[in-house]
């Protein structure tokens, strides 16, 4: 079997592909990528991996091949992987049409995307004018693949994705995360598709640690490679402008850790919503907009919603000490979660945690899902390059008391096993769905924009958005220069024009993320140096 293949079958493993580019043209496909005439340099040249019970070993000494032969080939692979990472954004976006949405989903007809790839593999060993047409339609086919699902995920609210990331079982694998990831990295701007970006790159490179709690895989400098690697492989072009010079970029990144540093100090869990920590931290990243793809920026990004969100666990566990979970929900029952869940990148629902019923934690399923630290860096750090070097032959064997264990274990009846398994998932899919879906559907809040042409908001305010009540607005610099009181008056004046514009408490930030001022009916308060 070739890697083409065994991609094909991890991902129907992962029961993430029902049919793919193999199923329907196994014979053409065989003729163009199995024959003697086409060597694969990953078969060639690094280790198979069959399993993390079985024998980890690599195939014969690599047999010397031409520069061009071997750009071929990498060429070959990159377009099989294009498709593969296409058709597994279909799959999960009509999982979660399906499972969440309740729609029925209207998957694209990918049978020309096939053609035209099995096209490609059969020409692209020549220079010609066939290869190079073959490439531009395989091209154009991609491209309007790729345009019919950002449609479909328009209509996909960011925590129907959320909710099917985190609950699905098998856990989703990290091909399909990068699938995702590299799909809403190079999909026009939008608010929503950079949330789901935040949410999709954060749960790459973190994994549960337990107690709702995620730690992440990587130091900063080396999750920083990798994604610089992520984006050279997936042809992302910048979305930021080449004013966003260094400075900026890093200054962004500066925020991100106050912001982080403010909520692991913070002693109570009164102290981040009486700032109004969890909105602000949610305008901060919506006022960068395309910077966030920096990738300085969604680096920080990525440790900020760790260790914010496990910040706000531990906040939750420290309440519960002192008073049981009926006080906990009256006091915070009002909590905007859709507001945190947003800014830290994960679904933080209080109820959830009060109940101990949150995301169902991954070391639960620890025989079902791969290591993922390991996955992670062999699909980042082992991509294959036009100009790579072959590798040494390597063999790496499992302890024999692991072996005769994995032995023993498959020796169980597995039609067993599956019916255990469905009835487990059906148990925990009725429970879920009688819990939360029986009765009330996932909350889709969103923003509204606040129209600057007022004089009231556009004399110091650059931006501002309403929520949950809420007036959120970006300071211009012009504010810095006021007094005490004149800032003070400026607050009140902003909340006599609440009742017209549909807000009844104002928090303001300045363009770093810090808090600058708060007014409500009750109280009026100004953030000095």
């Amino acid at each position: 079997m070739n890697v083409f293949e065994d991609l094909i079958v991890e991902l129907k493993e992962e029961n993430l592909l029902e049919e793919t580019i193999f199923d329907t043209a196994q014979g053409e496909f065989d003729e163009v990528i199995d024959t003697g005439d086409v060597a694969d340099p990953i078969e060639a040249s690094e280790p198979a991996i069959v399993g993390n019970d079985e024998v980890l070993e690599a195939e014969a000494t690599p047999k010397k091949r031409k520069p061009a032969k071997a750009n071929r080939e990498f060429f070959k692979k990159r377009a099989v992987a294009d498709v593969s990472s296409l058709q597994m954004v279909e799959h999960v976006l009509t999982s979660v049409e399906r499972e969440y949405m309740k729609v029925r989903p209207y998957a694209f007809d990918d049978f020309k995307v096939k053609k035209a790839l099995n096209t490609f593999l059969q020409v692209s060993d020549s220079e010609t004018d066939e290869q190079k047409a073959a490439e531009s339609a395989l091209m154009q086919q991609t491209e309007t693949w790729h345009a019919a699902l950002a449609v479909r995920d328009n209509a996909i609210s960011v925590p129907n994705l959320r909710l099917f990331c985190e609950n699905t079982r098998p856990a989703l694998s990290s091909q399909a995360l990068l699938a995702l990831a590299r799909f809403y990295r190079n999909s026009p701007y939008s608010e929503p598709v950079r949330s789901k970006f935040d949410f999709v790159i954060t749960r790459l490179f973190s994994r549960s640690i337990g107690g709702e709690k995620r730690k992440p895989l990587f130091s900063r400098e080396a999750a920083l490679g990798h994604i610089h690697t992520l984006y050279g492989e997936w042809s992302s072009v910048p979305l930021y402008t080449a004013d966003d010079d260094t400075s900026r970029i890093e200054l962004t990144a500066l925020s991100f850790d106050d912001l982080t540093v403010e909520a692991k100090t913070a002693a109570r869990f009164d102290d981040l919503i009486e700032s109004d920590f969890f909105g602000r931290l949610r305008l901060f990243k919506e006022s960068i907009s395309e910077l966030f793809f920096a990738p300085e920026v969604a680096v920080a990004a990525i440790e900020a919603n760790i260790s914010i969100g496990n910040a706000y666990v531990k906040l939750i566990d420290k309440e519960r000490e002192k008073m049981d979970a009926d006080h906990i929900q009256s006091k915070y029952g009002d909590l905007d979660n859709a507001t945190i869940s947003d800014a830290t990148g994960r679904t933080l629902e209080l109820n959830d945690l009060l109940r101990g019923t949150g995301e169902i934690e991954e070391e639960m399923f620890e025989d079902e899902i791969e290591d993922v630290e390991t996955e992670l860096e062999k699909i980042i750090l082992d991509a294959p390059s036009p100009k790579a070097e072959p590798k040494p032959t390597v063999k790496i064997r499992m302890p024999a008391f692991i072996e005769g264990l994995t032995q023993n274990i498959f020796q169980v009846n597995k039609w067993l096993l599956v019916v255990s398994a469905v009835l487990i998932t059906a148990s925990l899919g009725l429970y879920v769905w009688a819990n939360y879906f029986a009765e009330q559907e996932v909350s889709t809040n969103g923003v509204t924009s606040v129209n600057l042409d007022k004089a009231v908001y556009r004399e110091h305010l650059k931006s501002a958005k309403v929520t949950a009540e809420t007036l959120y607005g970006v300071l211009l610099p012009s504010w810095d220069e006021l007094p005490k009181e004149k800032r003070e008056e400026y607050l009140k004046k902003i909340m006599q024009a609440g009742p017209t514009t549909g807000f009844k408490q104002v928090s303001l930030m300045k363009s770093d993320g810090k808090p600058a001022g708060y007014a409500s009916a009750t109280r009026v308060e100004v953030t000095t140096p």
